[in-house]
């Protein structure tokens, strides 16, 4: 009888920790690829998301990625409960990204990430986490840069004629 098994040990102050053979346990390979599929991100629908919409039971979206938030996540938050209760069940990429959350408020939240919806970033999927401050891509054309190009065109011509106007 041949038995395959992993024994997980990552460091020798791991095998110190232990005062007999009897606490270290052997995994079989099956658990091993079993714990690696738990990991796996699920494609999660927007109605499905959309069913867990109260304190009790707040899914959240954010950069595509699908959050379960629980109650004590809720309690603990900054901004208190009702902050995130009222985007449960609704993308709140915007929402989380005008605040500028701080990157260990953006860990914070990873823990909590159970799935991802259709259209997600491939390097958003791969990480498993909420991109950092410094890793968000601008878009082209957001963030109000023709706004600013049109403002600054009317700012310069009001002063023109008005130039003009004083000097006759």
């Amino acid at each position: 009888m041949t038995i395959n098994a992993e024994l997980k040990i990552s460091t020798p102050e791991d095998v110190a920790k232990h005062d007999s053979e009897k606490e270290l346990k052997l995994v079989p390979p099956e658990e091993v690829a079993k714990d690696d599929s738990e990991n796996e991100l699920k494609l999660i629908t927007p109605e499905e998301v959309a069913k867990h919409d109260s304190e009790n039971d707040c899914w959240m979206v954010m950069h595509k990625l699908v959050f379960n938030l629980p109650k004590q996540f809720l309690d603990d938050h900054p901004g208190g409960p009702d902050v995130v209760s009222c985007l449960a069940g609704k993308d709140a990429t915007c929402d989380f990204e005008d605040i500028a959350h701080s990157d260990s408020a953006r860990d914070w939240a990873n823990k909590y990430i159970i799935g991802y919806m259709e259209g997600i970033d491939d390097d958003i999927k791969m990480a498993k986490r909420i991109p950092k401050t410094s890793e968000l891509k601008s878009k082209p054309g957001g963030g109000g840069e023709g706004l600013m190009i049109l403002l600054s065109v009317l700012v310069v011509g009001f002063a023109a004629v008005a130039y003009f106007v004083l000097k006759a």
